[in-house]
């Protein structure tokens, strides 16, 4: 689970931005049931994770729906020349937070958009706030190791506070989801392949898994 760069100062959505910061300043916050920026909120997350689940790394979203040049005037549009549909992906919307989805619904600091099986099963379990990817100071290194055998995650082996350990290991399991049997195979079988490529001598082209693959390749 990598560090994602989600700075809102460089946000492509800046009509959500304003009425984001307009609402909460007028102390009128929006919650879930105005969807007029729904669009503009899923895909600029979509471009801060380039395409992929915040938290497992499948791939779930094509760059054309995500592309810079679907964004007129700080306002979502799909461009007319792609040939996806913009519900063709296969995430949905999570609050990292579960209490802040209360507080409010459209805190962009509080969104990623997650594989929606993973959501699903997420639902609003507790999530501990260092393992939160966008914050500052996060990295998967401090908290993870990669089992380059089973191709699951553990808490790191160098964490000497056992109730910590026990913490992350349920995220990794329970809340997170980054050893789910189907997201596991997809892992191992998409590092083998790179693997086998790089065996022969050929370039490689990294589009998901990027954690995991990092510390697999590098072994």
């Amino acid at each position: 689970m990598r560090k994602i760069d989600k700075s809102i100062d460089n946000l492509l959505s800046t009509k959500y931005k304003q009425w984001l910061n307009k609402s909460t300043a007028d102390g009128n916050v929006p919650d879930g049931t105005n969807r007029y920026y729904y669009d503009d909120v899923a895909m600029n997350l979509y471009n801060c994770q380039s395409g992929v689940c915040a938290y497992t790394e499948m791939f779930i979203c094509p760059m054309e729906l995500y592309s810079e040049t679907n964004w007129i005037e700080g306002k979502y549009k799909i461009a007319d020349t792609t040939e996806y549909k913009r519900i063709d992906h296969l995430g949905e919307m999570d609050h990292f937070d579960a209490a802040g989805k209360k507080l409010n619904y459209w805190n962009w600091d509080n969104l990623f958009m997650i594989h929606a099986k993973i959501n699903s099963i997420k639902t609003d379990r507790d999530t501990i706030s260092y393992l939160k990817p966008d914050i500052a100071g996060y990295s998967p290194e401090k908290y993870f190791d990669y089992d380059g055998q089973t191709h699951r995650f553990i808490p790191n082996t160098e964490i000497d506070d056992p109730a910590m350990v026990d913490e992350i290991r349920d995220m990794i399991d329970n809340v997170l989801c980054l050893n789910h049997g189907v997201v596991r195979n997809e892992r191992r079988d998409y590092i083998n392949g790179l693997k086998d490529k790089q065996k022969r001598g050929e370039a490689l082209i990294i589009d998901r898994f990027f954690t995991s693959v990092n510390w697999a390749l590098s072994e």
